[in-house]
């Protein structure tokens, strides 16, 4: 069995670091039979990490001064993705996003927060549907419309149409949500996030997920009229690709033998 690890982190360029460490010296390394990368081996590792200052600037990870080595990702970048998690929008070439979801809670959680107070355990947005599930399967037809009406005005407050019809193209590798949900709570007056992905690539998917996801935080922080807290994040196969083992390496100062 993969051992879990821990990490307690200041920063989230911290977080990335540490978790970078552990993943290349005590991770499994396999070939991944199934997936968008099926052929590919991979280095993985079950992980907990708890972020105390995830607002601290800046929120990607740094390269040491004078390194070659390219940074995973850039202010921009971040920035670029916070559209993506907060808006429906979907471009043509994708199966989902992930603000398809949360986009729908967002607005809710901060509404219930500031009517009915910071005591409840009630502000969990999920992404994903049970039936997702099927977007891996090429010879099933999946198809549904989502519509939240009020019940006195009987006006439609959102609608929302699924489908799987791109999966009907042989050269798309089928795909699901990696992340799968974000719970909240307020402690202190200081909202923090427990973010879970079931599937997570650290080295090109970590730095913007979590900047992305931390600049929501605050957003919704600043709407609900509190601080901004920590985070802690989980995943059970967190994981960087062969083809980028290399230039881990690189930043940990690391030569092949040695892990």
């Amino acid at each position: 069995m993969s051992r879990l690890a821990f990490i307690k982190a200041t920063t989230l360029g911290d977080a990335w670091f540490q978790a970078l460490y552990k993943v290349m010296t005590e991770g499994r390394r396999y070939l991944v039979t199934e997936g968008s990368y099926a052929g590919i081996h991979r280095s993985g590792l079950p992980v907990v990490i708890n972020i105390e200052y995830p607002a601290s600037r800046p929120i990607f990870p740094t390269m040491p001064e004078g390194s070659n080595i390219p940074a995973p990702t850039t202010e921009d970048d971040i920035n670029d993705y916070v559209h993506y998690l907060i808006t429906p929008d979907r471009k043509p070439n994708e199966h989902y996003t992930y603000g398809e979801d949360l986009y729908w809670q967002i607005e809710w959680v901060i509404e219930n927060y500031k009517k009915g107070g910071f005591g409840n355990n009630h502000c969990y947005m999920t992404v994903g549907r049970p039936e997702t599930v099927h977007f891996y399967d090429r010879d099933v037809d999946y198809r549904e419309i989502v519509i939240v009406r009020d019940h006195v005005t009987r006006k439609n407050i959102k609608t929302r149409r699924i489908n799987n019809e791109w999966n009907k193209n042989p050269e798309i590798k089928p795909s699901s949500q990696c992340l799968r949900g974000i719970d909240t709570w307020i402690d202190e007056n200081r909202l923090n996030f427990w973010v879970y992905f079931r599937s997570w690539d650290l080295w090109g998917g970590f730095p913007v997920n979590l900047g992305g996801i931390q600049c929501v935080k605050e957003y919704m922080a600043a709407k609900i009229g509190v601080e901004d807290g920590s985070m802690i994040v989980s995943c059970k196969d967190l994981h960087v690709y062969e083809h980028t083992w290399i230039v881990a390496l690189m930043r940990l100062g690391k030569e092949e033998k040695e892990v």
